[in-house]
């Protein structure tokens, strides 16, 4: 929020960090449980966000060398309020969209017997 707030015509680093934040997090998340945790499926969520996330970050960033600016966000990051609104809802989303994955790193059950077939 802070490079938005300092270079107001500057988009270049929105997609990058935005969608970049989730192969950080999955990152930490494989660090503090996947290395040490014998479920796979940890292992596996991680790593599907990680490589999901940077390959998508890359791409977004790729793009917006190339167009330079988005003009959807124009008016919206014009004022200090709109930059502060963008980057709440962005970090709303980023935490709904990632409780799936969160949830299920979380979670010390196995996987593999949920009682819906016992």
């Amino acid at each position: 929020m802070m490079i938005s707030l300092i270079f107001p015509g500057m988009q270049y680093h929105l997609d990058l960090l935005g969608t970049g934040a989730f192969a950080v997090a999955s990152s930490f998340m494989l660090l503090i449980n996947g290395l040490n945790s014998s479920l796979l499926r940890v292992q596996i969520s991680s790593l599907a966000v990680i490589i999901w996330s940077t390959k998508l970050a890359a791409f977004l960033f790729y793009r917006a060398l190339k167009v330079k600016e988005d003009a959807r966000l124009e008016s919206t990051l014009s004022t200090k309020s709109g930059v502060v609104f963008f980057w709440l809802i962005s970090f709303f989303w980023g935490a709904v969209s990632s409780l799936p994955h969160s949830l299920g790193v979380s979670s010390s059950l196995e996987g593999d017997n949920i009682g819906l077939y016992s």
